[in-house]
C-alpha cells in the first residue's frame, strides 16, 4: 500500500482578503479546500493521523482501504476556525504541526484553541520551537529547537508529541537523525512522493496543496497516478534549481516580488 500525505497552510475565508502574515504561495480558499475534501470523500478516502500511519509501518496497526494523511503547518488560527469544521463535516482528521513561539500571536492559534483541536480528535505535532531553518543551526541550537518545542507542547497540552514537520521544508540527514535522537517517532519533510511500509520514518514525504494546483491534479496524486507526480515533481525541481542558483535569500526576495505577501 502507498499513502499520500497532503500539506495545507493558511485557509482563507472566501469573502475576506488574504492576511499579511504567512506565504501567499500556500494560501488556500475555503471553497477550494472543501472541493478537495468532497472529492476525496466521494472517492472513498479516509484520513489517518501521523501516529496511525506510523503504527501501520511498525506492524501494530491497520489502515483503511483508501488512506490519506492530512497535515497542517504553522498553526494558523484558520486551522480551527476554517479547517477543523470542514474536516469534521467529512469525518476527516488532521495532524497539526505548530511552533510554540508563534502560539498566541495575531493570526495564529492560541493554547486554548490547540486544546480544542485535541478535544476534536486531531493530532498535534511540532514545527520547531521558533520556525528557524533547521539546516542552518549549529548542532547545539538544533537540539534545543527540537527538544524544547517537544517539551513545551507536551507540558502545555498534556499529550505526547511524537511527530515533527520541517519548518520551511528545510532538512537534511543530520536534521533527520537529530529528530530521532530528540525522541520523535516521525519526521515529515518537503520531498514529494508517496509513503509505504519501507519509507524512512524520518524522511516521510508530503504533497503541498496550494491554489494554483487544480483539484483534479491533487486527487490524481492521492490516487498515485505517475503523470500527476511527474508534473508536480518537475515544478518542484525547477524551484530547487532556482534556489540553488540564486541562493535562499535571493530566491525569497524574488518570490516576494512575484507574489505579494509571499
Amino acid at each position: 500500500m502507498r499513502v499520500v500525505a497532503l500539506t495545507f497552510h493558511d485557509i482563507i475565508e472566501d469573502d475576506k482578503a488574504a492576511p499579511a502574515h504567512g506565504d501567499a504561495f500556500y494560501h488556500l480558499r475555503v471553497h477550494e479546500m472543501e472541493a478537495l475534501l468532497s472529492r476525496l470523500h466521494k472517492h472513498g478516502y479516509r484520513t489517518v493521523s501521523s501516529k496511525a500511519f506510523r503504527a501501520w509501518q511498525q506492524g501494530s496497526g491497520t489502515l483503511p482501504e483508501r488512506p490519506v494523511v492530512f497535515t497542517f503547518d504553522d498553526g494558523y488560527a484558520s486551522h480551527l476556525d476554517q479547517a477543523a469544521s470542514l474536516l469534521i463535516r467529512y469525518r476527516f482528521t488532521g495532524t497539526f504541526f505548530v511552533t510554540p513561539e508563534q502560539i498566541g500571536r495575531p493570526g495564529y492559534l492560541t493554547w486554548d484553541q490547540l486544546k480544542k483541536l485535541v478535544f476534536l480528535g486531531m493530532e498535534i505535532g511540532s514545527h520547531g520551537l521558533t520556525h528557524k531553518r533547521l539546516t542552518e543551526l549549529t548542532r547545539e541550537a538544533l537540539d534545543h529547537e527540537l527538544t524544547e518545542s517537544k517539551r513545551v507542547l507536551e507540558e502545555r497540552l498534556g499529550i505526547p508529541i511524537q511527530s515533527i514537520a520541517a519548518p520551511g521544508g528545510f532538512w537534511n540527514s543530520t536534521v533527520a537523525e537529530s529528530t530521532k535522537m530528540a525522541g520523535y517517532d516521525a519526521f515529515w519533510v518537503s520531498t514529494m512522493g508517496m509513503n509505504g511500509n519501507e519509507t524512512n520514518p524520518f524522511a516521510l514525504r508530503r504533497v503541498v496543496v496550494r491554489s494554483p494546483r487544480e483539484i483534479d491534479r491533487i486527487v490524481s496524486m492521492v490516487e498515485g497516478q505517475p503523470s500527476a507526480f511527474w508534473w508536480a515533481g518537475s515544478q518542484q525541481a525547477l524551484i530547487r534549481l532556482i534556489k540553488r542558483i540564486l541562493g535562499v535569500y535571493w530566491y525569497e526576495k524574488l518570490k516576494r516580488r512575484v507574489v505579494p505577501n509571499a
